[in-house]
């Protein structure tokens, strides 16, 4: 089985293919791909068996570029998830954190770190790059002025030193990941579907009818996310996660009713929460009742 990742190898998609990986019987090879789109490219023509794609970080919101490239989805299907504790680490050559002046990663990495920058070092550079493995490649490479955020396996893939350890500003920080396949799997009793819908026009209450066939049934939306539609400003297309399978009743009633309200409805798949989502509900509610807004 080959499963595919956004690359280079030591990128925490990677990391989140070995830990699919290790779920999966038999063996199994983990494939670099240099973009999202190659990765639902490669499912749909067969080349890989599955393909990873992070969609949403707990603290910086929507994965942007991946959730467009689900709109690539054609013939495969949303399969499963998968949830990864993310814990940032600042690396490179330098022999304490002082020497960095610039520091590479990803832009989703680097604003998770957004506090911890302010607080140590506000005057530091900032570099966008297309992935921590890069960053660490770019850090490697250009001295000791130069660090990267990365994890702490990418330390010693790139033989660089860790100078700061968990460096995120959410110590709850984790990222969603979505398993593309070829087909969904049947009903589990603790499932989820994701969908994609869209309206042909800007009217009062298109969205408020969406959300009262699921309250009408009684059905729980764990993901609501707004996208623009790139036709013209103010359009949307809209991304919903609900708890539930698309072939039980409940399930299929409300598609078959969201489609007389949309102009467009695409079921990315049902699949299994994974085991973390299934434990989530009580702890999250715990945090939230002790935090202060």
């Amino acid at each position: 089985m080959k499963i595919g990742y956004l690359g280079p190898v030591g990128t925490y998609s990677y990391e989140a293919a070995c830990l699919y990986a290790e779920s999966l019987d038999g063996k199994f090879d983990c494939v670099a791909l240099p973009n999202f789109l190659a990765i639902i490219d490669g499912v749909e023509k067969k080349t890989i068996d599955r393909g990873i794609i992070p969609v949403e970080n707990s603290t910086h919101g929507a994965v942007a570029t991946a959730m467009d490239t689900l709109l690539h989805v054609r013939k495969s299907k949303v399969c499963g998830e998968i949830t990864l504790k993310i814990e940032h680490c600042l690396l490179g050559r330098a022999k304490k954190m002082e020497e960095i002046r610039c520091v590479y990663s990803h832009e989703q990495a680097l604003e998770q770190c957004s506090q911890f920058f302010y607080k140590t070092n506000p005057h530091m550079e900032i570099i966008y790059c297309a992935s921590t493995s890069q960053a660490c490649a770019l850090a490697l490479k250009n001295g000791s002025a130069y660090g990267a955020v990365a994890s702490k396996s990418a330390a010693q893939r790139y033989n660089l030193t860790i100078l700061a350890q968990k460096i995120q500003d959410n110590p709850f920080n984790q990222t969603r990941f979505l398993i593309i396949g070829d087909a969904s799997p049947g009903i589990t009793g603790f499932d989820k579907t994701s969908i994609i819908l869209a309206f042909s026009d800007d009217r009062p209450g298109s969205l408020y009818g969406v959300l009262r066939s699921f309250a009408s049934r009684g059905i729980n939306l764990t993901r609501i996310e707004s996208r623009p539609a790139k036709h013209n400003v103010g359009q949307y297309i809209f991304y919903i996660d609900f708890q539930g399978h698309q072939h039980e009743d409940k399930g299929h009633d409300v598609l078959i009713e969201l489609e007389t309200q949309v102009s467009c409805l695409k079921v990315l798949g049902s699949y299994p929460m994974d085991n973390w989502q299934k434990q989530k509900t009580g702890s999250a509610n715990d945090r939230l009742e002790k935090s202060s807004f």
